[in-house]
């Protein structure tokens, strides 16, 4: 029967390989030619007409053209250069892959240059956000506005035009747009002519683009405005586009797209205006990503890049920062290169994600913001737990259609593919060579796509001798990296004064695949030069199969640290011996370990407990975890407590914020924040200090939601007075105070309608996005559910891109929320499934931060729902197996976690007091 099992893999590798485009039709340029009606603009029509010409060649002799289409086909013509037409005799089209096959009379052949003309028609996206679609907003007159725009990627330029609509088939486009007289368009290049039409459209027609692929093309007619700033280079101009009213938010993404396209060209030592004469940016109302690198016109949500100096907090004014040199980066490492199918789509995210980090430090403005620091906790320790279940996808997973396409965008692509470019950078390259290395890459596949291979082969002309194990190339050191899912733990034990090394895959709830092994790059500091921590480049190599010995590397150390500063992309583990020699250090002076590293130690012991409670890791349980964070007490600095407050969310929304063991949890976890909290006082506001300002927000967010008496008092306060006398909030407070003013208000009815009407009085999204969170933690039911009603209602001003924030804001807040959105769904089923299309994965969510049996009644209740869809049913029946897992885990846990707890509080409360004798000791009161 085994030739049965490879005749159906074969089949459905077939099957797979029917999305993909043979190779034999090579585009060289696209004319394409739009037309979009009055009345799109509206309301009153939904289409559009368009006519594009394809110039080609072809690689062997053929009958047959391939390309995509989502459109409905007028005409087709094909001709060779001298005008001669070649009778099509036939066409078809696979409705699956989307794929129009065209078969002419005679055959096409090579050397010779073809055109094609297709006249076509469509019906403009609304819902969906992708290909050519409406968007609409309310303007300053209480208007309806309407505007036409694109987002292509991966697969949705085919929407708005037939073409060969995968990466690697790149071409140049032009591109012409008519639309009504009054309308502002803008398009990938500037503008070559515009031409009225009729008297009442113009017509206009965009300058050729730069060799690319189809997903980068990009348009939008509106009535938007916008700001120029300064030129990136000699007659390169950089502008921000919007909502004419929201021009006064313009002006930071105006500032920093400059100077960070600038940084970007130094590091990469390629001009930018080379390949386009310009760079837009634009946001827009409705968008279903965060941003897109559309060449020369890169698009955002208006939260991820309008920011107001007085309203906008600090986090955003990051986040916009760190969102357009993401952006930025794929002018080069995306758009100049560009992986050749989507399963390398790392070569463009990673790449990306990795340098919206390093852009802004190389610059005078965003210097002093510690973002290499942020990458460690915001990427890498992400990137360690996305990729530490057996169904991680490797970062070159396959992938055919277009469903699977877009979950190749996920945190392993992203995150992971940075980590590991950190990796080589860091461990292997050294930051000169790497950057040698990669200009190297940028041109030597200058406007070509690419591979992997092609990387790795860049890369390896600049790689400096000995650094690599003997007889190892780059590619081979990186194979199991990127071509197979997950990341070692490397195990290490005292052996005398020697250490030895080992190595196992690191999961969370399984023991599959075990055995796999990579090779480790080794960086550590000992107890005896803690200088050594700045030094990341390879000390030695740990080998597939093999285990390694550090000889004589503890004559004179207590503690050995591996991983220095986290360069590596795994986890470290040591004997009871070194970490209790670790943890010493930590509560002697935490200090004389890198900052990093602390962080490091923390997310990894939290890890690790999280772990052996599933597998028995190394006898790891939240005991061991809890001894090693509970150095925390005398730490105040950002980047280890980011750390411990995603490890303590995690535990909390298992075992249950409103558990008694919780409960327990969170009154020994303040007394070990008094210390940090001392450090961002409410009273204390430092809005030109970044760094100062993103640890006041994370503290003091956590302290209130913990319940800290003296925290929650406050927050009460300024939103009273915010209230009752008109005093505004302070801007990096507000995502605090909101929230927890509404958590333990003492009229939460009032308090939320109050919040609620200042929502609908702003059209600031970075402020709206803000209002969602605080609405979300109200502990009124009723309040939560009328919340959800209007995620739903078209005249709230919800929009569908951020439905899910505001269902995840009131399912995640508490267990109130979590009930609230599950009542909802059952109450409301057959209204919530005919506006969403996605309520399986609200199911999934909320069922997520079920701990409790009460919960799990609520989740089982919604199978009994009067028209539930199949597809529904199932989606709860998993989302009940899922929760009753997590329950018997976290019963498990309570038990471990609560005598941990006994014996740490007694443990600090005798530091307490030997400290309160001096005065230096807060004791704090935590609100049951």
């Amino acid at each position: 029967m085994y030739w049965l099992r490879f005749f159906f893999l074969g089949l459905l590798l077939e099957n797979a390989q029917s999305y993909i485009l043979p190779d034999t039709v090579v585009p060289s340029k696209y004319v394409v030619d739009i037309f979009v009606p009055q009345g799109v603009f509206t309301g009153q029509n939904d289409t559009f007409e368009g006519e594009v010409t394809m110039t080609f060649t072809v690689t062997e002799s053929t009958n047959e053209i391939n390309l995509h289409h989502r459109s409905t086909i007028k005409t087709v013509t094909v001709s060779n250069e001298d005008g001669d037409a070649n009778t099509v005799t036939n066409t078809s089209y696979n409705s699956t892959t989307e794929i129009f096959t065209i078969t002419v009379q005679n055959a096409l052949t090579t050397n010779t240059l073809y055109s094609l003309n297709i006249e076509y028609y469509a019906t403009l996206e609304q819902d969906n956000m992708r290909g050519l679609y409406i968007s609409t907003y309310i303007d300053e007159s209480n208007q309806t506005s309407y505007l036409v725009l694109t987002k292509f990627e991966p697969v949705h330029s085919r929407h708005a035009f037939p073409c060969l609509d995968q990466p690697k088939f790149k071409a140049t486009f032009v591109l012409s747009l008519t639309y009504p007289l009054g309308l502002n368009a803008l398009a990938n290049t500037n503008v070559s002519s515009n031409l009225t039409v009729d008297g009442t459209y113009l017509k206009t027609t965009y300058q050729e683009t730069t060799i690319m692929s189809t997903y980068l093309v990009a348009f939008a007619i509106s009535e938007f405005t916008c700001t120029e700033g300064y030129s990136i280079e000699s007659g390169v101009p950089h502008s921000v586009c919007s909502r004419p009213e929201e021009e006064p938010y313009r002006a930071w993404a105006v500032e920093i797209g400059t100077t960070l396209l600038r940084s970007l060209e130094s590091m990469f030592g390629n001009r930018y205006g080379v390949s386009m004469p310009k760079m837009d940016q634009i946001a827009i109302p409705d968008f279903t990503s965060g941003a897109m690198e559309n060449w020369g016109l890169v698009s955002y949500r208006e939260a991820y890049l309008l920011w107001s100096e007085s309203e906008s907090s600090n986090n955003y004014k990051k986040t916009i920062a760190l969102v357009i040199a993401h952006e930025f980066a794929h002018m080069w490492f995306g758009n100049l290169v560009t992986c050749q199918w989507w399963d390398y789509i790392f070569l463009n995210e990673g790449f990306a994600r990795y340098y919206q980090y390093l852009a802004g430090p190389a610059t005078k403005t965003l210097s002093d913001w510690e973002l290499e620091k942020h990458f460690n906790v915001e990427v890498v320790q992400v990137a360690l737990l996305a990729d530490s279940t057996d169904s991680a996808w490797a970062l070159t997973a396959e992938s055919y259609s277009a469903s699977q396409i877009s979950s190749k965008f996920s945190t392993i692509s992203y995150s992971k593919g940075a980590a590991i470019l950190r990796m080589i950078e860091k461990n292997i390259m050294g930051a000169d060579n790497f950057i040698y290395g990669l200009r190297q890459y940028l041109t030597d596949y200058a406007y070509q796509a690419t591979i992997p291979a092609n990387l790795w082969s860049s890369l390896a002309d600049h790689v400096p001798s000995n650094v690599l194990p003997s007889d190892v190339s780059l590619e081979d050191a990186l194979y199991n990296w990127v071509e197979e899912n997950g990341h070692p733990a490397v195990l290490v034990t005292k052996s005398g004064n020697d250490v030895i090394l080992s190595q196992e895959r690191f999961l969370l709830s399984t023991a599959d695949n075990a055995t796999r092994e990579y090779y480790v790059p080794i960086t550590y500091t000992s107890s005896n030069d803690t200088t050594t921590f700045k030094n990341t480049t390879a000390k030695t190599w740990l080998i597939p199969d093999q285990s390694l010995t550090l000889r004589d590397v503890l004559n004179g150390s207590d503690w050995i640290i591996l991983n220095n500063r986290q360069s590596g992309f795994y986890r470290v583990d040591y004997d009871s011996t070194l970490w209790e020699a670790i943890k010493t250090q930590l509560h002697e002076n935490h200090l004389v370990i890198d900052v990093l590293n602390r962080a490091q130690l923390v997310s990894d012991a939290y890890n690790f407990a999280r772990s052996g409670a599933n597998t028995n890791y190394r006898n790891w349980t939240y005991a061991e975890a809890l001894d090693v964070i509970s150095y925390l007490q005398y730490e105040d600095n950002y980047f280890p407590w980011y750390a411990a407050i995603v490890g303590n969310n995690h535990l909390l929304q298992r075992i249950g914020y409103e558990s008694t063991v919780g409960q327990q949890f969170i009154s020994w976890m303040l007394t070990l924040m008094q210390k940090v909290y001392s450090t961002v006082p409410f009273e204390t506001i430092d809005n030109s200090d970044q760094v100062y300002s993103m640890k006041q927000a994370l503290i003091l967010s956590r302290v209130c939601k913990y319940g800290e008496e003296t925290c929650v008092s406050k927050a009460k306060e300024l939103f009273a007075q915010w209230r009752d006398e008109g005093v505004a909030v302070p801007k990096n407070l507000r995502v605090t105070v909101y929230c927890n003013a509404l958590r333990y208000s003492d009229n939460a009815t009032t308090d939320f309608n109050f919040l609620w009407q200042k929502y609908t009085e702003t059209n600031l999204m970075t402020e709206v996005i803000t209002m969602y969170a605080g609405l979300g933690c109200s502990q009124d039911a009723e309040s939560l559910k009328w919340f959800l009603g209007q995620s739903i209602n078209s005249t709230s001003g919800i929009r569908l891109q951020d439905f899910t924030t505001v269902w995840s804001y009131v399912y995640s807040s508490s267990a109130t929320g979590t009930i609230a959105a599950l009542e909802y769904i059952a109450e409301n089923y057959a209204t919530l499934s005919a506006a969403y299309s996605g309520v399986s994965n609200l199911i999934s969510g909320a069922a997520n931060y079920i701990y409790d049996e009460d919960q799990l009644e609520k989740l089982q209740a919604i199978s009994n729902t009067t028209g539930l869809s199949a597809s529904h049913l199932t989606a709860v029946q998993a989302a009940v197996t899922t929760a009753q897992t997590n329950i018997q885990w976290a019963e498990t846990v309570r038990e471990v976690v609560k005598a941990q707890i006994e014996v740490q509080s007694a443990a600090t409360m005798s530091t307490c007091s030997l400290a309160l004798a001096i005065g230096v000791c807060l004791l704090s009161k935590v609100l049951f």
